[in-house]
């Protein structure tokens, strides 16, 4: 594609409105070197080191994300997904499923967004997959904030995960983001939404969801997909009424949240707790909820007694959970209110 990265940049600085730096503009450069090599014709790259892929990691907040959706947007013949969206893809046998698998394996270039490892079982379903596209014509860009090195360690099966890392290391070429400066930190939080410590929390959660609902009323809505089905209640149109604690046990995943978000545009979140080691699979869902949420660019309302910053005090995913502190600090901001609450 011809004047990639300065179609890039200009999307990034017209359309995001940010305006990259040094690190970022060096990103964009090695996606354009990528794409320029499998774009040309093969003669000209049967080199011996040729990846199929390639993997951009570093810190959260850098603009791995903003610039991979950007590229989607201006890349026609890709598709993207997020990485939690593939493992469910891949996991599930349904006709829908794996016909949307059948189908992106035919794009030049397929798109990959937050990949992280949290089990063996994903870590052999996306080597399986890894494996499959390198019999086709199509490449893969995917970002997270793991090398490939610490991305996964496995006490049970050392050799076996140690051998699937060394198989993606030989798909994907691999660049580090050395920036450390998250862009989203420092922007002012909206305190009538983000409530951290008031005292009048209550209050003001209420006075949200009495002002902005499109309902008067609640009521109960079943949402459902294949696999599962369940019921949320205190829905007032285009709001939900959330309880930290009564959300985050039951038993919902990635997809779930996705289906709710597209639904529901505002999320009023009450009394968030502090999690712990012992809460991993509450830790689990709180950042799958928070991915989809910015992903759909909804609207979030949540009261705590604790700082974002202390909200988690375990060591599992402790990466990943950066990534959901950076986002939430952004979705608290007047700028983002405003601009996505229209």
């Amino acid at each position: 594609m011809k004047n990639l990265s300065s179609k890039l940049i200009s999307h990034l600085t017209n359309v995001i409105k940010i305006h990259p730096n040094s690190c970022q503009l060096d990103v964009v450069s090695k996606i354009q070197e990528f794409i320029s090599d499998f774009s040309k014709p093969r003669l000209l790259t049967l080199k011996k080191n040729t990846k199929n892929g390639l993997y951009i990691h570093g810190s959260v907040g850098v603009g791995k994300s903003v610039i991979i959706k950007a590229l989607k947007r201006i890349y026609p013949q890709s598709e993207i997904l997020h990485f939690n969206d593939l493992i469910f893809k891949l996991q599930s046998r349904s006709e829908k499923n794996l016909g949307y698998l059948k189908n992106i394996k035919r794009k030049k270039l397929i798109l990959i967004d937050e990949f992280f490892i949290n089990n063996l079982t994903s870590f052999i379903l996306f080597r399986e997959f890894v494996e499959e596209i390198k019999f086709n014509n199509t490449k893969i860009i995917m970002n997270g904030n793991k090398s490939l090195e610490t991305v996964y360690n496995d006490l049970v099966n050392p050799k076996l995960c140690e051998k699937i890392k060394n198989e993606l290391k030989a798909f994907f070429l691999i660049f580090k983001v050395k920036s450390r400066n998250d862009y989203r930190a420092g922007k002012a939080i909206d305190h009538d939404f983000f409530l951290i410590k008031k005292k009048n929390k209550i209050i003001k959660q209420n006075y949200i969801v009495s002002e902005f609902s499109s309902e008067r009323s609640s009521k109960q809505i079943e949402f459902k997909r294949k696999g599962n089905y369940f019921k949320l209640t205190k829905v007032y149109g285009n709001l939900i009424d959330l309880e930290f604690d009564d959300f985050f046990e039951k038993n919902l995943v990635f997809q779930d949240y996705n289906l709710i978000a597209k639904k529901i545009k505002i999320f009023v979140l009450r009394n968030i707790k502090q999690i712990d080691e012992n809460k991993k699979n509450i830790l689990a869902r709180f950042i799958s909820f928070i991915d989809v949420l910015y992903e759909n660019k909804n609207i979030l309302s949540i009261s705590s007694n604790v700082g974002l910053d202390e909200l988690y005090i375990g060591n599992t995913n402790s990466s990943e959970f950066k990534r959901t502190i950076s986002r939430l600090k952004e979705m608290g901001t007047n700028k983002y209110i405003n601009t996505n609450l229209m």
